[in-house]
């Protein structure tokens, strides 16, 4: 399993709630998507103007077996996002496996 993280930058005021549910109707049986996390992403600026969609940081987990697999499947999730009008920028991957080894280190 690989975790991708993912930042949405929308002027939409969407919730992590809306945001789950829009890449769950995108997501295909093939690509994989086991289950999507999403909160807002901290500000680098501080606090963001009231009239502003603040930045949303989303984890999809995916069911591959491969960095290649997971990045693929979660870029085809995104483009049918982006279709509706959604900009979303992938950041890193991860296998699960590396995760789980690094929150032990910190514990």
């Amino acid at each position: 399993m690989y975790l991708v993280d993912v930042r949405l930058e929308s002027t939409a005021r969407l919730s992590p709630s809306d945001v789950r549910t829009l890449l769950s109707e995108a997501a295909r049986p093939d690509d994989g998507v086991e289950h999507i996390y999403v909160q807002p992403a901290p500000s680098a600026t501080g606090a963001l103007p009231r009239s502003a969609a603040p930045s949303l940081d989303v984890v999809l987990f995916l069911s591959h077996l491969t960095l290649t697999e997971s990045e693929r499947a979660a870029d085809a999730v995104l483009r049918r996002c982006t279709v509706r009008g959604l900009r979303f920028r992938r950041l890193s991957t991860m296998p699960l496996t590396l995760l789980v080894d690094l929150l032990a280190l910190e514990g």
